[in-house]
């Protein structure tokens, strides 16, 4: 049996224990968030890559960038950021340092202020990305998290491997892919290119020719003028919709399903219950649209 002494002893080392973990949480939770700012001129570009986080972007009236880095749990001591400036071109990089068990959950959240007229590239490996009322090109990858774009004025390039996509509010071509989720387009003045593995797609008040393709969902697309693109889906319904006054060489197929043409519409062509090559309202631009688990509807809006 333990005497009273070796039990004091082993009672004060776990004591001891519990104190230094604590006082490395306290420390944790005491550790300074990343703040930086640097002046720049409207023109330049921003490029973020962090090991995990979220990034959200907006714009201010200043000539400058700001970065607000915020961290939580393991990510206090476990994360290291790093500012480099090299003539237009700000680059923030945050990677973990090193592994803290025992810390709980960590969180990174890096906001960025940028001046309207500015490019961003932005790369994280578990985050979801937000950029608003950018002016410029912006590139975006995500390993894990949603996307959400709004009033950008430029070319546009994004990709997540495991969330959805939200843009509206576009002026400028759009390419956007995802491997796990929906992915949702609105009033966009430009070229919509957009792929998903396992969702829907949704493309509202589009001027531009659109390439929409998906493995597990429905495509509804609706153009303000005269249609033309490539969709295709094989699980779910086509829709689209268009003015009655526009003109179109359709070219629908389906293998589950059946295709619908408003009677806005004149045909000339051939037209079979699953399939559809012929002219609308004496023809235009191509469209095709293709589904192997659907109906096909042809709508004037």
């Amino acid at each position: 049996m333990p005497s009273f002494s070796d039990i004091a002893n082993r009672t004060g080392s776990l004591f001891g224990a519990i104190a230094l973990l604590g006082a490395l949480s306290a420390g944790a939770a005491r550790a300074e968030d990343f703040e930086r700012t640097v002046p720049v001129e409207p023109g330049g570009t921003l490029r973020i890559e962090l090991s995990t986080g979220s990034i959200d972007v907006e714009t201010h009236d200043l000539s400058e960038v700001e970065i607000d880095a915020r961290t939580s749990g393991w990510a206090r001591r476990a994360m290291r950021f790093e500012l480099e400036v090299d003539d237009d071109e700000v680059r923030l990089i945050g990677s973990r340092s090193s592994w803290l068990p025992g810390l709980g959950p960590g969180r990174v959240e890096v906001t960025a202020r940028i001046p309207e007229l500015f490019s961003v590239d932005l790369h994280t490996s578990g985050g979801h990305i937000d950029v608003q009322e950018v002016t410029g090109q912006v590139e975006a990858h995500t390993s894990g998290g949603d996307i959400e774009l709004n009033q950008i004025v430029g070319g546009i390039e994004v990709e997540t491997s495991g969330g959805s996509i939200k843009a509206g509010e576009i002026r400028g071509d759009l390419a956007a892919k995802t491997s796990g989720g929906s992915i949702h387009v609105s009033e966009v003045n430009g070229n919509v290119e957009v792929e998903t593995s396992g969702g829907p797609i949704r493309v509202r008040d589009v001027d531009g020719n659109v390439e929409a393709q998906t493995s597990g969902g429905a495509i509804s697309v609706r153009f303000t003028g005269a249609p033309a693109g490539d969709l295709e889906t094989s699980g779910g319904s086509i829709e689209v919709q268009f003015p009655p006054s526009e003109g179109v060489d359709l070219e629908a197929e389906t293998s589950g399903g059946r295709v619908a043409i408003d009677k806005e519409f004149t045909i000339s062509g051939s037209v079979e219950p699953s399939e559809v090559e012929a002219e609308l309202n004496g023809g235009g631009a191509e469209l095709s649209l293709e589904t192997s688990g659907g109906n096909i509807r042809v709508r004037a809006r």
